[in-house]
């Protein structure tokens, strides 16, 4: 438990917008179990009331680490000091007032999140990539190659640009967009931090069309969000499995609606062959 948890029950609205997005911030980190340090809850609590505004946290953690790696003579990145510098960057980027719905702009955000943390921050990845996924019963992933990538992803945003969503009920609405972002997240454009980034990507794109985070659930079912969009594209016709957004929508539901969808994992897992 977070201690700016105390926040989500603040009169102050604002704390609680602030204290929400924080504790998001934390949730997508811990899909790679990092965790905040407790020297950022100090910095955090100064952000939330008021104090201090997002540019001066940012400033307050870089000071941190810098004196730290000054008085200790240690000056590698260690998991905390990630964690921090992510968390503050990935609040950063959701209060920002600017949302730009293509290639560039989802690379600026894969930037912003790791330049100084990570090398080929924003490049797009040029090697293949596999994974073993825990929803599919461990079968192993073969993401697309890296030749036309570039093609590939620019076909992507340019055909979701053209997307007339002012046809769509609110609930194909909300499907089209789990598509959308369930295909991004299957091109895993960059060389790390593919499922970070393409959370922060996929929030902004909805507070940029007026969205709202209504609670927590971020925090709480990160994990269960990551494996409901790797069910949303993964295909096996020899098991009968098919692509399906329905537990994206749940999860979305909750957190966009307060919905009290009840989110379960183990009901996501199919075996693999």
């Amino acid at each position: 438990m977070s201690k700016i948890e105390k926040y989500l029950s603040s009169r102050n609205s604002k704390e609680r917008e602030y204290c929400i997005l924080w504790l998001t911030a934390f949730g997508i980190q811990s899909v790679v179990d990092l965790k905040p340090s407790e020297d950022l809850d100090p910095i955090i609590s100064r952000h939330i009331e008021g104090k201090t505004d997002i540019s001066q946290t940012h400033k307050e953690v870089h000071d941190f680490y810098h004196a730290y790696h000054r008085e200790t003579g240690d000056h590698n990145m260690h998991r905390n000091e990630e964690a921090d510098k992510v968390a503050v960057r990935i609040v950063e980027t959701l209060l920002a007032d600017d949302f730009d719905l293509s290639l560039q702009g989802f690379r600026q955000t894969h930037r912003h999140m790791f330049h100084g943390i990570y090398h080929n921050s924003g490049e797009l990845r040029e090697k293949p990539f596999s994974k073993k996924e825990w929803v599919l019963g461990n079968t192993t992933i073969l993401y697309p190659k890296p030749d036309g990538l570039e093609e590939r992803l620019q076909f992507l945003f340019e055909t979701e640009r053209s997307m007339d969503y002012s046809r769509l009920s609110d609930s194909h609405k909300l499907r089209h967009y789990c598509q959308f972002i369930a295909q991004l997240m299957m091109l895993n454009a960059f060389h790390y931090a593919n499922s970070r980034t393409m959370f922060v990507y996929a929030l902004k794109y909805l507070l940029s069309c007026g969205y709202q985070l209504k609670n927590d659930t971020f925090y709480r079912e990160a994990w269960y969000f990551r494996n409901a969009i790797i069910r949303a594209c993964y295909t096996n016709m020899y098991q009968g499995i098919y692509p399906t957004t329905k537990y994206m929508e749940m999860f979305l539901g909750n957190l966009l609606f307060n919905e009290e969808n009840e989110l379960k994992n183990h009901r996501m897992v199919k075996k693999g062959g």
